[in-house]
């Protein structure tokens, strides 16, 4: 039923305006706590992209996919709003934190290439179905492929 009213212009704005803000206050207050958030929550991450014309930090609750240490992150268009800021900000800027549960960590972005595309975006259609409603609607998708970064270890002397 979430996924049917997910895929609506009603439930797309409910989501935007109301669910993520709170899910995004309740998941860094409770450490990505799964008994607090539901169900779906060990498939939430917190994104944190910097702002294409602000410069500030943008926070955004999204759905992930892991494939070993990467990560898969989408966004589909539903047709009737502007491009999700948080593309627009990855593409700019490509380095982004990551909060999933306690676990916060710098990943870099790129978008992913059409094999990828094919491998993951089954994947991602189990994981949030009105994906489908939007991309048929829309035809306008954007995945990408989250790697970390891995910072060097300074070694003492």
């Amino acid at each position: 039923m979430i996924n049917r009213i997910g895929a609506t212009p009603v439930g797309v704005w409910v989501i935007k305006h109301l669910v993520s803000p709170v899910q995004r206050w309740v998941y860094r207050t409770t450490g990505g706590n799964r008994l607090l958030m539901g169900a779906t929550q060990d498939k939430i991450l917190l994104l944190t992209t910097l702002g294409r014309i602000s410069g500030k930090e943008r926070t955004t609750p999204v759905f992930y996919l892991r494939d070993g240490d990467r990560l898969v992150v989408c966004n589909v268009n539903p047709g009737f709003e502007r491009t999700n800021p948080w593309v627009l900000n990855l593409r700019a800027h490509p380095v982004a934190r990551v909060q999933i549960g306690q676990d916060i960590a710098e990943y870099q972005a790129r978008e992913v290439n059409e094999a990828e595309m094919e491998r993951y975006w089954p994947q991602l259609l189990v994981l949030w179905p009105a994906y489908r409603s939007h991309f048929e609607r829309s035809g306008q998708r954007a995945v990408f492929v989250l790697e970390p970064v891995h910072k060097k270890q300074s070694s003492g002397g």
